[in-house]
Parts: structure tokens; C-alpha cells; sequence
């Protein structure tokens, strides 16, 4: 079921099922290539699995270029674990798409840490109404807490 529809860009976000796990997991381990300042990849990897146990997780598919991001939620907490676009797809309205579904998904605002190297990000979420709340996320992880509008 689709639960977000981006006409112009021919994208969708729903549900992640059991089928989505290794092309998610191929997505995250990609997208880790940027992050230098992050562990090792297979430690990250544990995390975000164990994250999959306890939280709601949505992809964003294309038809032609299969899943392009995706997302975890905590819904007890409105916490963003994990939010990955696939590189090529930055810039098109995926990752606020995945963001829109969160935040119906939970009916209120949402939090995440983003690392403080992450500049695209942080610029990216303050373009979206996103601000630095307190406390500050992780800072043994060198992470910063958002909340979003």
C-alpha cells in the first residue's frame, strides 16, 4: 500500500517488507562510504538491525531504480533512527517524503540526531523547518538532536 505518492519525481513510499532487507542493507552500507568519521561499517550494520526490531521501518521505491531511501521509526518516542537516500536521489524530495510518512505515522513532531560532519544534512533538515533542540543528541557519537516542525 502505497502511503506517499511523489508525482513528479514517480516515487513512493511505503511500507519495508521482508523482501526490502537486502536492498535496504546495500543502501545503508553505500551511503556509509561518505560517512568516514562513522565505525566500522559491520558495527553500523548490527545497529541498524537491531533498530529493525523496534521500530516501523518505510522505503522510498522508484519503479525503475527500486528503493532509493528509507527510514526507521520509533514510534513510542517520534524517533528517527536512521534516514538514507540513495545518492543520485538526494535533492529530490525523498528524504521529506519518508519524513512526511514518520510524522502521520506518529501524529506528532519528530526527533533525530545527525552527526555533526554531516553538514548536507544539517543544512537539509534546517531548510525543512528542523531545529536544534535540547539536550543535544549523543555526544559521545559527536551527534547533534533535531526536532522537526
Amino acid at each position: 500500500m502505497t502511503l506517499y505518492h511523489h508525482p513528479g519525481g514517480g516515487w513512493s513510499v511505503r511500507l519495508m517488507r521482508k523482501m526490502d532487507l537486502a536492498p535496504v542493507q546495500a543502501l545503508f552500507l553505500d551511503c556509509l562510504k561518505e560517512f568516514d568519521w562513522r565505525g566500522p561499517a559491520s558495527e553500523e550494520l548490527v545497529r541498524l538491525r537491531r533498530t529493525f526490531l523496534a521500530s516501523e521501518q518505510f522505503v522510498a521505491v522508484e519503479p525503475q531504480a527500486g528503493i532509493i531511501g528509507f527510514i526507521t521509526v520509533e514510534e513510542q518516542n517520534a524517533y528517527i533512527p536512521h534516514l538514507f537516500v540513495e545518492k543520485d536521489w538526494r535533492f529530490a524530495g525523498v528524504g521529506r517524503g519518508l519524513l512526511k510518512v514518520a510524522r502521520e505515522a506518529c501524529g506528532r513532531p519528530l526527533t533525530l540526531d545527525v552527526d555533526r560532519p554531516n553538514v548536507a544534512a544539517l543544512k537539509a533538515y534546517e531548510a525543512m523547518g528542523w531545529k536544534v533542540s535540547a539536550p543535544a543528541g549523543d555526544t559521545k557519537r559527536n551527534q547533534i538532536r533535531l526536532v522537526g516542525p
